[in-house]
């Protein structure tokens, strides 16, 4: 009679996680009320359980997840053990505990996230497509080159051509949560949480991952292992997550928009070696010839050591990386990214239209940049 009314409760539990499941899933098509229960929901949940997950000197996701799966096994292993010992109402019970308390987790989480993949763009102090002539775009990209090569000579760096730093994850969130409270629209959080270094690094390695944010509790995990590059990026950009901003190509805008602004060179320079290339994308268009000379000054940089090491490390790595790319574009494309993955790719973001050839073979292009691009456009001209 107890394990039966225990799965009655394990029934109505669950049904009440689905009925929640569906009504985020059907609400959270609309932007307008999205953007509000972003506000009112994950930023209440960020405030909250985002300063407990700060203040505790350790990872508190990593910590539910091993509660989780050792009751998980638990749950399964006695469900197992209940119905080979003919004990069904017991095995039964088991695996309703297991059922209803996964679909409470997941209804608590898209509560949580489904509202924020779907609420308006990010408030963002750049140009918009057409304020900048391509002559001024040029300008732009020699500014972003002379700035990214003056600092890539700059930085101290070890035998492996990597920029010497001695902080740990929680350090580089520190000064990353500074350039964070810049941002005073409120469409941000007025708290971010730190990020955390993990303790299954070598795990997410190869799993080829170098952050997850469980949303929550409003904490950003990241590899210890990653290369530092990766890993300063990786940190503001799952910072960006832990505060409300989900779509994986705004959380990219707004730490691009954070670190490319920060006077510290080394997060600028993250930035940077992130997405040097989409200002190299436009040159090759506008003008080969220069396009060809910092080509050249690149590869004699210490830029180029840099990324061939970090090359190096990634060829090592992702044993696992089928099972996590497979799984993490099914969950994007059901959160609304048609894209799914492809939603890390700045590329998948910018239109290029060339014009027919004139008498001499030339061709000219038309560009709508990426909203990435223009960020780097706007921190590297001003327009008098």
């Amino acid at each position: 009679m107890k394990e039966r009314r225990r799965m009655i409760f394990n029934g109505i539990c669950a049904a009440l996680a689905i009925v929640l499941i569906v009504v985020v899933a059907v609400l959270s098509r609309d932007v307008a009320l999205s953007e509000k229960a972003t506000r009112a929901v994950t930023f209440a949940l960020t405030s909250s359980l985002g300063r407990l997950s700060s203040a505790l000197p350790f990872s508190l996701f990593e910590l539910l997840v091993c509660i989780a799966v050792v009751a998980a096994l638990f749950l399964i292993i006695r469900c197992i053990v209940m119905l080979a010992k003919r004990r069904f109402s017991a095995g039964l019970c088991s695996f309703t505990t297991l059922v209803a308390t996964v679909l409470c987790v997941v209804s608590v989480y898209m509560l949580d996230t489904s509202f924020a993949y779907n609420r308006e763009e990010p408030p963002l102090d750049i140009y918009a497509n057409g304020e900048l002539s391509q002559e001024e775009q040029l300008e732009a990209i020699d500014n972003f080159m002379a700035d990214f090569l003056d600092v890539a000579y700059s930085l101290e760096r070890d035998e492996q051509g990597v920029p010497v730093y001695g902080g740990s994850v929680e350090d580089l969130s520190a000064l990353i949560r500074k350039e964070y409270e810049k941002l005073t629209d409120d469409y941000y959080c007025d708290f971010v949480p730190l990020a955390k270094g993990m303790a299954f690094s070598p795990l997410m390695s190869e799993l080829y991952l170098i952050g997850i944010t469980f949303t929550p509790i409003g904490e950003a995990n990241v590899n210890e292992q990653a290369p530092l590059c990766d890993k300063i990026f990786t940190t503001a950009h799952e910072m960006a997550h832990s505060i409300g901003i989900m779509r994986e190509e705004d959380a990219n805008l707004v730490a691009t928009y954070v670190l490319i602004n920060s006077d510290n060179d080394l997060l600028r320079y993250a930035a940077m070696t992130e997405y040097y290339g989409r200002m190299m994308n436009v040159l090759n268009l506008l003008d080969k010839e220069k396009y060809d000379e910092y080509e050249k000054q690149i590869n004699e940089s210490p830029v180029l050591t840099e990324l061939n090491s970090e090359a190096e490390f990634w060829k090592s790595k992702g044993a696992l990386n089928k099972i996590s790319e497979f799984f993490n574009n099914i969950y994007l494309k059901f959160n609304g990214q048609d894209l799914g993955t492809g939603s890390y790719n700045d590329g998948n973001f910018w239109e290029v239209t060339p014009s027919e050839p004139d008498d001499e073979g030339n061709v000219t292009y038309e560009i709508e940049l990426s909203d990435i691009q223009l960020v780097l456009m706007t921190r590297y001209y001003t327009k008098n």
